[in-house]
């Protein structure tokens, strides 16, 4: 009856689980008491599967860029109801890659455009000139070879003279006659030096040449620089921004700072990914254009600029 009066030992509470000691312990233990899968969460969230099980898996370097990590772990850490200062401390303290640096970049500027189509312009009209004296030499319109040309018809006067000269007949006194008939004939063969020098196609020739080939580069030119398009990139947050034009040369690159204004010069159509898109403004060669809300996993927008905005 003694045993029975006494009192029961208290019931000792089971000690709290440990705090998760990395960042992707902490989102999946999360994920699993809310009984949800990644696959639910990627659809939900617009992220693809493998970037969400690269953050369970403490893969950091499988995502990109840390802008990039950032912004997915927030997302994901949000939709789990987990403080976004808790998780990115963790994240600090595990990941070894730095931020980005952005260095300055020179954009072209008008200026050098014009300096560029100045140059081609002399190159062409350079080459042109080459082209053409080397074609007229070539022909043979050097100076040398037109003062040689007229000395051989020089000499058909002469022969002309000796051969009348047997034709006339002996007697005194016709012979006068068919003579002074004769002496005339020698103003013409002057006639025909003057035509055997072709002095007026010699001077002519360069110009014939020359002329059509400059002509052909001052149709040429126009085309160097045609379809260029300014972008403006006004910031008023971090965010990061990405964007490719036709040609597939990068035009701009990287994690901007608040309060960074841009501008870019391409050939459309452009590529552009932005990593904040709540935070950027964009103006399309001098037209405010409106960043496509369609597509957009949570801040990143992807999109494509198609044409000149008018």
């Amino acid at each position: 009856m003694a045993d029975s009066e006494q009192p029961s030992a208290p019931v000792t509470p089971p000690p709290p689980p440990p705090p998760p000691a990395t960042l992707g312990e902490a989102l999946r233990v999360a994920r699993l008491a809310q009984d949800l899968t990644i696959e639910q969460l990627a659809t939900e969230l617009r992220i693809e599967a493998k970037q969400l099980s690269a953050l369970e898996n403490n893969r950091f370097e499988q995502i990109g860029v840390p802008v990039f990590v950032k912004g997915y772990l927030k997302q994901y850490g949000a939709r789990l109801g987990l403080d976004s200062k808790y998780l990115l401390g963790l994240y600090y303290e595990q990941t070894t890659l730095g931020d980005v640096q952005i260095q300055p970049s020179r954009t072209i500027k008008l200026r050098d455009e014009r300096q560029i189509t100045s140059w081609v312009v002399a190159a062409i009209v350079l080459l042109a000139v080459v082209v053409g004296l080397a074609v007229w030499w070539w022909n043979g319109g050097t100076f040398g070879i037109a003062s040689s040309t007229p000395s051989a018809p020089a000499a058909a006067p002469p022969a002309a003279t000796e051969r009348a000269e047997p034709v006339t007949p002996p007697a005194p006194v016709p012979t006068v006659a068919p003579r002074e008939t004769e002496s005339p004939p020698a103003d013409p063969p002057a006639a025909t030096d003057v035509e055997a020098g072709e002095q007026p196609p010699v001077g002519a020739e360069p110009p014939e040449f020359v002329a059509p080939d400059e002509e052909a580069s001052d149709e040429e030119t126009p085309g160097a620089s045609a379809g260029a398009v300014p972008l403006q990139f006004v910031f008023e947050g971090e965010s990061w921004a990405e964007v490719t034009d036709a040609r597939g040369e990068r035009l701009l690159f990287g994690l901007s700072e608040a309060g960074r204004n841009v501008t870019v010069r391409g050939v459309p159509p452009f590529s552009i990914v932005i990593g904040d898109a709540n935070v950027v403004r964009l103006t399309v060669d001098g037209a405010a254009y409106e960043i496509p809300r369609a597509g957009r996993q949570g801040n990143l927008a992807r999109f494509t600029v198609e044409t000149r905005e008018e």
